[in-house]
């Protein structure tokens, strides 16, 4: 070996740099910058990951752990190659955080190490993206900044070019007469890498859930809904190591994969929905986009059901809707963390039409939001993961309430649509919509 090839073999510490925040650890040819967040350390490794360097970094990510850092972002765009001992490493600290109840996970792989890993097969639990989902950009992106009004929206990118499949299921038609009877119940299985929204209930059959087939909101493995068995109390769960959580549900719509874009919202006046919700259908330039929302409430307004849909009688007809429907008279749950989902279009192809609604009278969106509200408690700033975000809200309970999100745009006396204080949503654009079939 010659000279320079010793030289570089050697690990080399180098100083810190004047930004507290961030230290660069240098072992030719590999870098390491050392980033502290809000809410998780961010590693940045910049060039090969063999099996000498996968050493170096095994010890680095050991030491920050050693220091107290129990939630580690390893970025990887600007990785050049990794190897099978390189993936190896990984999937140890994988594990090694996981059994103190941490997180590890890579973000912004490049696409060489992207592709490994998907080949591998470990690219869904290494990235906690959908397996499917295509592969980022290779360097970190901007943040755009859009000004509404008094709302400022940060626009980043996060998956480039990932999308979603969203799967119809059942007959939403049917809630105008109560129809719905045991051949229409389907279950669910409320899965980490999926959001779902629709009427449903815990339960293993139609016989189980007939009379609490309400409102439901399921996100990153945890569901919430909202009752019709007269006790107005939403119940939740949560999924757990091998526990998947499972819904009744008598129709719904699933979108699974990857988000492409995470939005920051905030304003010194309250932001309206359809002000939101148009931001992010435009961010992606889709015909339709599907979306989870975190943020703090200013006031939601909607409507949940107060009887299960079982019965076969007319539901919204005068003056029957007053026994089915609840709306809000005026904005509820204010300073409330809401955490809402759904999807969002303009000019929604014909198998969507069923599922959808006006946004609000000045907006051309048409939508399906559910929203859970939960006691307040400060939303997390800068570089927010949905998973971690969404499972703590429902670790620390305090789930006060389900909603179909609508807007009463009466003239007079209508509550308006639902306000925001400040927020982020996670985004991608709807490219495949699939409609279950009937059951036999």
């Amino acid at each position: 070996m010659g000279q320079l090839g010793s030289l570089q073999v050697l690990p080399t510490l180098v100083s810190a740099l004047p930004d507290a925040a961030a230290t660069l650890i240098r072992y030719l040819p590999m870098e390491i910058v050392r980033t502290q967040h809000a809410d998780c350390l961010e590693l940045a490794v910049d060039g090969r990951l063999d099996g000498y360097w996968a050493q170096h970094l095994s010890s680095t990510v050991g030491d920050v752990m050693r220091e107290g850092a129990h939630s580690v972002q390893l970025n990887l765009s600007r990785t050049t190659y990794i190897s099978s001992a390189g993936i190896g490493a990984l999937v140890d600290l994988h594990k090694q955080f996981g059994a103190v109840g941490g997180s590890f996970v890579v973000t912004k792989p490049s696409r060489g190490v992207w592709k490994i890993l998907e080949m591998v097969g470990l690219a869904a639990m290494l990235t906690g993206a959908g397996a499917s989902t295509p592969a980022p950009a290779d360097a970190p992106s901007e943040t755009v900044r859009r000004q509404i009004g008094t709302a400022t929206f940060e626009i980043q990118d996060l998956l480039v070019g990932a999308r979603l499949a969203c799967k119809l299921s059942g007959r939403p038609q049917l809630l105008a007469s109560a129809g719905y009877a045991p051949a229409d119940c389907r279950e669910l299985d409320v899965r980490e890498n999926e959001f779902s929204i629709g009427l449903g209930a815990f339960g293993d059959s139609f016989e189980n859930s007939r009379e609490r087939f309400g409102e439901f909101l399921a996100v990153a493995g945890a569901a919430a809904t909202q009752p019709t068995d007269g006790t107005n109390f939403p119940d939740y769960m949560l999924g757990s190591g091998t526990f998947v959580p499972k819904l009744s549900t008598l129709y719904g719509l699933t979108c699974q994969g990857g988000f492409n874009k995470l939005i920051r919202f905030e304003g010194s006046d309250p932001i309206p929905l359809s002000t939101i919700l148009s931001v992010c259908r435009e961010s992606e330039g889709a015909g339709a986009v599907g979306l989870v929302m975190l943020a703090e409430s200013a006031g939601l307004v909607g409507a949940l059901l107060k009887r299960a849909p079982v019965s076969g009688e007319r539901v919204f007809g005068f003056p029957e809707i007053r026994n089915w429907l609840s709306f809000s008279a005026e904005r509820c749950f204010s300073h409330a963390l809401a955490l809402a989902a759904g999807i969002v279009a303009v000019d929604p192809e014909p198998a969507l039409v069923p599922f959808v609604r006006p946004v609000s009278r000045r907006s051309p969106l048409a939508g399906h939001i559910h929203a859970a509200a939960f006691g307040y408690r400060p939303l997390p700033k800068g570089a927010t993961e949905m998973k971690p975000a969404v499972r703590s809200l429902f670790e620390g309970g305090g789930l006060q309430g389900v909603l179909h999100l609508l807007a009463d745009d009466r003239e007079f006396s209508g509550a308006g649509e639902s306000e925001f204080l400040r927020g982020a949503c996670w985004v991608a654009p709807v490219a495949e919509i699939v409609v279950q079939e009937e059951k036999a």
